[in-house]
Formats: structure tokens, sequence, C-alpha cells
């Protein structure tokens, strides 16, 4: 056990259950601002309320929130120049309504004696839905900058390689190859209830598949193994594998051996439990976060050509680039939706949304195979 031990783990867990709870009060103390103005100050439950006067408290409350600024009290303050949008407030109802059931009351915003939302309810966040403009869904990274951001941040270099840029850059790669959520990989500012990577659950492999210890010569490896403990579907201690590529810089095996490696040769009382994310540089131990894994990314992306180089702003990629990114390398090289839902985690074809129709390289060939067949035989003709 390290330094931090169980006491580490314990101070993780309870972190996220606060966060959880935090969120639910905050959207509470929402409900208590709104009910306030609506004259239900002292009826929060709704008692004296009819069905039908709690389905019209509802939707106020719905159309309430997405256009209110809250104080931290949870009092209405005045109105924002951009609607909440749907899906935020699709998230507060659910808090609302949690905090009702754990109070043994019924939720106004559900069908009576069920979990199912109101008819109404439902119909006024589709009509939002409806209003919400297109998503502005991060870019999918590439390769190209991938490598630009090695080089620039100096990983691979005696001198410059224990530093948070060297291992934003070990960490990207390795949340690239293996299409990550950035939860999995760095520190989040609100923890859920996916897992960090740990040193514990990295395996190395040779040639042989035979299990290697971690201070084994880089040489010898040739497949690394992750485990995910627990993830944000629920899936828990899902297996992935990687193997060697050939290139010194685009390699998972290359970059989480470092990453291993970097923690072993500098991080004091390190152990199985010690977070791949984790650092020990002027005199301080320390964890990425994805903030500043961000950071990273957008500045080597401005700083190597922006647009003309890599095909998308820095504004336009994020943390979640990474992810997307893995998914689009995959379905480039024609790798079938199902095999890489299956690689990726995704529990349906969601991620699908971030591949971008607009790259060339999707459609440079269908234009030839769609005039391939001169006609169509359809069989009910005959």
């Amino acid at each position: 056990m390290d330094c931090y031990g169980f006491a580490n783990a314990r101070i993780v867990l309870d972190s996220r259950q606060e966060s959880s709870n935090e969120t639910n009060d905050r959207c509470w103390r929402r409900w208590l601002g709104f009910c306030t103005q609506a004259g239900l100050r002292t009826d929060p439950f709704l008692h004296t309320l009819s069905e039908q006067e709690k389905d019209l408290v509802s939707r106020a409350f719905i159309a309430c929130y997405r256009t209110a600024l809250w104080s931290k009290s949870g009092a209405i303050k005045g109105h924002r120049q951009r609607p909440v949008v749907t899906g935020t407030i699709q998230t507060a109802t659910s808090n609302v309504a949690a905090t009702f059931w754990q109070q043994l009351q019924p939720s106004p915003l559900h069908v009576k004696g069920g979990k199912a939302l109101r008819s109404s309810v439902s119909s006024l966040l589709k009509a939002f839905d409806n209003l919400d403009p297109p998503p502005r869904r991060q870019k999918a990274l590439t390769p190209k900058l991938l490598r630009a951001m090695y080089k620039l941040s100096g990983a691979g270099r005696n001198i410059t390689n224990n530093t948070a840029q060297a291992a934003c850059a070990d960490l990207a790669i390795m949340g690239f190859f293996f299409a990550m959520r950035s939860c999995e990989y760095t520190t989040v500012r609100t923890p859920g209830r996916t897992k960090t990577l740990d040193v514990a659950h990295v395996v190395f492999r040779d040639d042989r598949k035979r299990i290697l210890p971690h201070d084994c010569p880089a040489n010898s490896v040739e497949y690394v193994t992750v485990t995910f403990v627990d993830q944000k579907n629920g899936d828990k201690m899902d297996m992935r594998t990687q193997r060697r590529t050939g290139d010194s810089v685009l390699c998972p095996v290359n970059r989480i051996y470092s990453l291993v490696a970097r923690i072993r040769t500098h991080v004091p009382c390190f152990s199985g439990s010690t977070t791949i994310n984790t650092i020990h540089i002027a005199g301080a131990t320390v964890a990425v976060t994805n903030g500043l894994l961000l950071k990273q990314l957008r500045s080597t992306c401005r700083l190597c050509g922006g647009h003309k180089a890599f095909g998308f702003h820095d504004t336009e990629i994020g943390t979640h680039s990474l992810r997307s990114g893995g998914a689009m390398a995959l379905f480039l090289n024609d790798h079938p939706v199902h095999k890489i839902m299956i690689f990726g985690r995704w529990s349906s074809d969601a991620f699908l949304a971030y591949i971008r129709p607009q790259v060339l390289e999707w459609t440079n060939n269908m234009s030839a195979d769609m005039i391939k067949h001169d006609s169509f035989l359809d069989a009910s003709d005959s």
C-alpha cells in the first residue's frame, strides 16, 4: 500500500458522493426558489394541489429553468441571455425528482405512481429540444496532431521527459489508442462513477503473450492490456488490449510503458493504486487534470499550424476529441461499427454522431462504388 493507501481511495469515493449530493442540492434549491416565486414556499411538495395543478407547476418550472438566472441560494435573480439546453434541463428534472423520492414523496414531474415523465412534460422537453441550436461537437483529433504534440512536449528526451507536458502527450496518445473518456486517464473537476486507470490495471505481455513485470525492458513488450474497473455505462472490469505499432511515437505500448516508467522512477511511495496520470515535479506529487490536457491539445493545434495544418481550429477540439479521434481512425480504415462499439465500450451507436461526414477520406471512394451496378434487380417484379 502506498503513502496514500485506503485513505486516498476513501477520499475519492467521498468526493464523488459529495459531488452528486451537491448537484441534487443545487437543483432542489432552485426548485424551492421557483416555489417561492410561485407562492408555494410553504408547500414545496405540492400537497395542496390537484394533479392538474401539479402538471401546470411542473411545466412552469421547466420553462423557468430554461431561461432563469439563479443565485447560489436558488433564488431567481434575472433572465439568461441564452436558454439552457434541453439536456441540462432533463438532468435538473431528474435531480429534483430524486429529492422527492428520497423524501418518500411522489414526483410532480412524473405520472402518478410511476417513474415515467408526464406526457405534457415530455412534450415540452421535446419542443425545447427542437428549438435548441445544433450541438457543437468536438472535432476528432488526428494522429498528425498527436505527433506534433509529442514533439512539442519534449517527451522521450531525458532532460524534458519528466514534465507535465510530456505526461500530457503520453496520456493523449494512450487515450486515442483506447478511445478513452478523459475521466479514465485524467483528473476531472466533478468525478463520476468512472475510475481513473491505475498502475495495477496495466498489464504488459511479450510476443508470446506472457505477462511481464512493469520493470521489464521496453523493447520486450509486444502487447498492453488495460482494465477499466468501473465505467460511466456501469460495466466493470472491462479489459482492452492493443499491440505495438512499430511507430516509436504513435504506439500504445510505448506511451503506456513511458507513463508507468515515469511513475516508477519519479513518484515516491508509488504502488498499484497510483493513477496513470500521476507525476512528481518540483518536489510535489500531483495528478494531470483534463483542464491541463485540454490546454496542451489546443496550444499544440494553435502553435503548429491550426486549421491549415490539421483541418480544424484549436477552439473546435477538446479532450473528447481523443475518444472520437480513435473511433474516426478505426472507421476510416473500414472497421465495422459493431467492432468499434465493442472496442470503444459504447453501449449504442451514439458515437457515430462524432464521425465527421465532411471528412474527405470517408467519401473518397463512394462515387466510384455507386456506379458499379448499372441496374438494380427488384425481386418483387419477377
